[in-house]
């Protein structure tokens, strides 16, 4: 490789002691700021004789590299590189000889531990001589063997390539011992530390990469000596998860094959303070089903700071009968330590009463520090026998379409009437339609939809039946509010469960079974006049009968005989029915109720001139015609009078009695109805006195009228039919009955001064906007 031909006294230039320090400083100061290092003065600018010397692109055909060069800071050619780094420089001319100007030249080093500076994309222009250069220094002291640069210089789509080999000596450096602000500290305190490195002649290096270790703390993993060889930095006696160091802790520094190392005392933590950090616990009763086990957490702190290894005590302040805590499982307090994270875990055992939890966290050594929990409670256990119900939005749908939608409430409480465990899953079937399969419960409820469609049972009728894993209700003979099997009562067992679909209260081949099965065989003992006579003593007979029929029904079936044991758990079952409807038609059948509200169909269907109250009952048409109509529907009458107005009325005035006034009385007009008269431009109406005299007294005039005066303008009608009692809108749930029962609605009009000829005409008009009316001709 040649080099540049200036006189080398042109090369070379003088460091002042501030130039010497800012190249040192160019390796990289003790903030880790890298300083560019001063490029050495290589000789006077020559003018170039190449065209572009304005700025503009030179004309060339070929370029080439006749320079390629390592200089040192003294501008001496040199090829072995020490930690000072060095300047590598070349030359690209064309081929008539003339510099090139900014021509882009791309440097690059074949391996690592080389690093190049003055430019972060490791490329730059050639100046106004063609001259390109870069500076290159060994990343620390450590760095050895032989290494390759390269320059690739492009201009106007003409390249040229060039490299340098060279040899980097690893520096023999120096560590001076550790020198630190304290070796003493505090807990969690901090001292600045500080070492100088130097070279076998005790000159300072700067830019040498030193690397820290400490047995416990904080304190940077490598710091690079500054222009004096200074290496500085901080040690903190804690950690980055914010646990303390105490004790002996050892800083070590190493760079080559130095190392220097001393020791700080960190003194013990101090606990200044104990927090409850658990987020609010709600826990089973023991036996539940639902969460019966839970843990209470405690944080010991220094200041801001976790505490681990502090001995604290735990107490039980309050809990309701049966529960334990600790690590024995019993009721007495016990001594513990704080965990790496300066915390404790309580484990917590419900027993079988609900009620408020405290546990009280102290210090050992201080028992004024410490803390109470707060917001345990043991409340919730699983849904009771006689826990779950259920409720509708509305509970009989138009099932003349697809679609018609209702929501099915659920709603579940343990045996002391709390909400069940949030997440409580109730699973449902049904006969017909579509139900959501199942849902979770938030604050003891929760919600699924039932859609019409197919199939269609053809009763009308659509058992619904929800499930859910409980336990069964039981009498508490030795008052301990638990279960102890052989000692306390069942109030009326439960075994396996079925949708009847027939509602016949017996599982029959073919109805769906509740696929958990208990296995048992047992009879499912009843002990329900015990239970009724503690609960309800003051009943009458009959009412207490009531009651347990109504308990079996709700709380007991369905259920499969003789599928019963003893065990507390139990498949909890609750079946209510559908009612579907057709709103596209609607049945009328007229009646009378009794003061008992029973319904009796008139024979012959018909409305007589007698009649001043009539009753209908509204039903589905068609298929269903057992069932009401659809919720929502509407239910109305009217009346239309048909008076015969071509009969003949006589017209006769009289003398009021006073001077001027007149009686006007018509005969042979219909009973009941209005009659109206024009007379002198004005219209009157005259009164029915009853059997067809409608008279008008006191008229006022000059003279009296003939019947040629007056003009009968109306004879209408006044037949009306007002509703009276019972439905006018069905409402949303209608009592479902039994099998075969007739579950219409009942709607009283009142008829007025109706008779025969006139018409009666009952409407019914489904939530679809189906409308079905009838209408009677009154006999």
């Amino acid at each position: 490789m040649s080099h540049s031909s200036r006189p080398l006294s042109s090369k070379l230039f003088q460091l002042t002691a501030l130039t010497l320090a800012l190249t040192l400083a160019g390796c990289g100061g003790g903030d880790g700021t890298d300083v560019v290092a001063p490029a050495p003065d290589l000789g006077p600018e020559q003018p170039g004789n190449g065209g572009g010397s304005d700025g503009g692109e030179q004309n060339v055909e070929e370029i080439n590299i006749v320079e390629s060069a390592l200089y040192n800071a003294d501008g001496n050619v040199i090829n072995s590189v020490n930690l000072e780094g060095a300047y590598y420089q070349i030359k690209v001319v064309d081929d008539a000889k003339n510099p090139i100007i900014n021509a882009k030249v791309v440097f690059d080093i074949d391996a690592e531990g080389i690093s190049l500076s003055q430019t972060t994309s490791g490329a730059v222009l050639t100046d106004a001589e063609g001259i390109a250069q870069i500076f290159l220094k060994p990343d620390n002291a450590e760095v050895l063997g032989a290494y390759t640069i390269s320059a690739n210089a492009t201009y106007n789509q003409q390249t040229a390539t060039t490299d340098t080999t060279f040899s980097v000596q690893a520096t023999n450096v120096t560590l001076s011992e550790i020198t630190v602000g304290s070796n003493s500290l505090a807990s969690g305190g901090q001292t600045p530390i500080s070492l100088k490195v130097t070279n076998e002649a005790g000159d300072a290096l700067s830019g040498v990469l030193v690397n820290f270790n400490s047995g416990c703390g904080q304190i940077p993993e490598q710091v690079t000596s500054d222009s004096e060889g200074m290496v500085k930095a901080v040690f903190k006696a804690i950690n980055l998860d914010t646990t303390l160091c105490s004790g002996l802790v050892r800083v070590s520094a190493r760079t080559g094959n130095q190392t220097k190392s001393t020791t700080i005392t960190v003194a013990s933590a101090e606990a200044t303070s104990i927090i409850y950090t658990s987020n609010d616990l709600s826990l089973g009763i023991r036996g539940s089903g639902s969460s019966s086990t839970g843990q209470a957490e405690f944080t010991v702190y220094s200041g801001s700071t976790t505490l681990a290894n502090e001995q604290v005590r735990v107490s039980l302040e309050k809990s309701p009968f049966g529960l334990t805590f600790g690590p024995n499982r019993n009721q007495q307090s016990y001594v513990a330590t704080t965990d790496a994270n300066g915390q404790i875990i309580v484990p917590i055992f419900p027993g079988t009463t609900p009620g408020p939890v405290e546990i009280e966290v102290s210090l050992v050594d201080d028992p004024l520090i410490n803390a109470l929990s707060k917001n345990i409670t043991v409340a919730s256990s699983r849904v009771t026998q006689t826990g779950l119900s259920l409720s509708w939005e509305k509970n009989v749908l138009d099932w003349s379409y697809d679609g018609d939608s209702t929501q099915i409430n659920a709603r579940m409480v343990d045996r002391n009437g709390n909400k069940v465990p949030d997440g409580t899953v109730i699973n449902f079937t049904a006969e017909g339609g579509k139900v959501t399969s199942s849902c979770a419960t938030v604050d003891g409820n929760c919600t699924v939809n039932f859609t019409t469609q197919n199939p269609r049972p053809g009763d009308g009728r659509v058992s619904v039946l929800a499930v859910a894993e409980g336990e069964k209700e039981y009498i508490d003979m030795n008052e301990n509010n638990a279960w102890d099997e052989g000692v306390d009562i069942l109030v009326h067992n439960i075994g396996d469960t079925f949708r009847d679909d027939n509602e016949n209260g017996v599982f029959d081949i073919g109805e769906f079974t509740y696929p958990l099965t208990t296995g048992a065989n047992n009879q499912c003992d009843n002990n329900l006049d015990r239970y009724i006579n503690l609960k309800f003593p003051s009943l009458s007979e009959l009412k207490k009968r009531q009651y347990e029929a109504n308990y079996i029904s709700e709380f007991v079936s369905p259920n499969k005989a003789n599928t019963c044991n003893t065990d507390l758990d139990a498949v909890v079952r609750y079946q209510a029915v559908t009612l579907l409807s057709n709103g596209n038609d609607a049945r009328f059948t007229v009646g009378s109720l009794d003061q008992a509200n029973n319904f009796t169909v008139r024979p012959v269907q018909a409305i007589f001139s007698s009649d001043t109250l009539v009753t209908f009952r509204v039903n589905s048409g068609g298929f269903y015609d057992l069932s009401p109509m659809p919720s929502g529907t509407t239910i109305s009458g009217s009346a239309t009078d048909n008076t015969d107005t071509s009969a003949p009325v006589n017209i006769n005035v009289s003398p009021a009695g006073q001077a001027n006034r007149y009686n006007i009385m018509f005969s042979g007009a219909k009973p009941g109805n209005i009659l109206e008269f024009i007379l002198d431009e004005q219209t009157y109406s005259a009164i029915d006195n009853g059997n067809g005299i409608y008279v008008f007294e006191g008229l006022a005039r000059d003279t009296a009228p003939t019947a040629d005066d007056i003009e009968i303008v109306s004879e209408e009608g006044s037949c009306s039919a007002e509703m009276y009692s019972g439905v006018g809108k069905v409402p949303a749930n209608v009592a479902t009955g039994s099998p075969g029962d007739n579950l219409g609605t009942f709607t009283t009009f009142k008829l007025k001064d109706c008779q025969a000829t006139d018409e009666v005409k009952i409407t019914a008009t489904a939530p679809s906007g189906n409308v079905t009316s009838y209408t009677y001709t009154i006999r």
